[in-house]
């Protein structure tokens, strides 16, 4: 049987379609639309004319869906963008009446326990931290022989801190400074050991998800010469790229935009995340999955109830 399931992004929009049979779950198509939705919410209200882009891009996606799954058998889910609204429930509706999709809106704490659910159900990690950095939120998950021991959800995002503290497509050293100080200040709150000095504890492994993650291998590819089947990074291939942003060396924009054209607006504060996010936890290696979320999704969300699935 196949199930899509759409994921309504702050920065994009994404489909999948996936195929369930004989105890396994695979993955047949995806189709993703940059939206950039966080660029429509001021002063905390998401604007008609960023509602009305979520409607439309979402009736394309289910007539998309529509040639794969029964009506009945596609999901759709939505994060920070709809979550930190001040007119949710106006959106919601606006979207459910011109869509006839009604979105669920997680909390903070279930896109954070989905996208490690995504992320396990593919490989198997002892202990660590699981870091989802989202178009305005990042989720952190930590978790001890492969048990969720905490989840914390920062309204920190590539596109929301770009859009606020970014005039023109590349920062200044000022604004730097400034997005830096905010990552700073957030993940200042996260507190797991009660002590208030997470900063002294170290976790070598970061198991990273989303399109940030998966931009810095792809970077680090080319730039470093790691090999295409390879699926992690470490401390060094960040510091050199945030190094080569910086100081904007050696065509760096022109190579992000050959790589990821999407990403070039973005990216940067993706990176500064990570970055801090590193320096935070002490990480060593940053293990990059390819799923997530929306993996997560289906199985919790939507198989749970049919029995457990393995995914391949």
């Amino acid at each position: 049987m196949n199930y899509a399931v759409i994921d309504l992004g702050s920065n994009s929009v994404r489909l999948s379609i996936y195929r369930c049979e004989k105890n396994k779950i695979k993955r047949t198509f995806s189709e993703k639309n940059v939206a950039g939705l966080a660029g429509y919410i001021a002063k905390g209200v998401m604007q008609a004319e960023g509602i009305q882009k979520a409607c439309d891009v979402l009736n394309t996606l289910n007539d998309i869906a529509s040639k794969f799954v029964e009506p009945s058998n596609l999901y759709v889910f939505a994060t920070a963008v709809l979550r930190n609204i001040r007119n949710k429930d106006e959106a919601v509706q606006i979207i459910a009446e011109r869509t006839s999709l009604l979105p669920d809106v997680l909390e903070g704490d279930e896109e954070a326990a989905l996208g490690f659910a995504g992320v396990t159900g593919f490989m198997n990690y002892d202990s660590g931290i699981m870091i989802d950095i989202g178009g305005a939120s990042t989720e952190f998950v930590h978790f001890k022989k492969g048990k969720v021991i905490d989840t914390v959800s920062l309204p920190l995002g590539c596109l929301n801190l770009s859009v606020e503290y970014i005039d023109k497509i590349i920062a200044t050293e000022y604004e730097r400074k400034q997005i830096k100080t905010a990552i700073r200040a957030q993940l200042a709150r996260i507190d797991w050991g009660g002590d208030g000095d997470t900063s002294e504890k170290k976790y070598p492994l970061l198991v990273g998800t989303g399109g940030t993650l998966r931009a810095v291998l792809k970077l680090s590819q080319v730039l470093f010469g790691l090999p295409v089947q390879e699926n992690s990074v470490n401390t060094w291939h960040v510091q050199e790229i945030n190094k080569l942003l910086k100081y904007n060396k050696n065509n760096i924009y022109h190579t992000m935009h050959r790589t990821f054209p999407e990403r070039l607006m973005t990216f940067p504060t993706g990176l500064t995340i990570l970055h801090q996010a590193i320096k935070k936890f002490g990480s060593e290696t940053i293990s990059v999955s390819q799923y997530g979320i929306r993996e997560g999704y289906l199985l919790e969300r939507v198989l749970k109830q049919n029995g457990s699935y393995d995914i391949s």
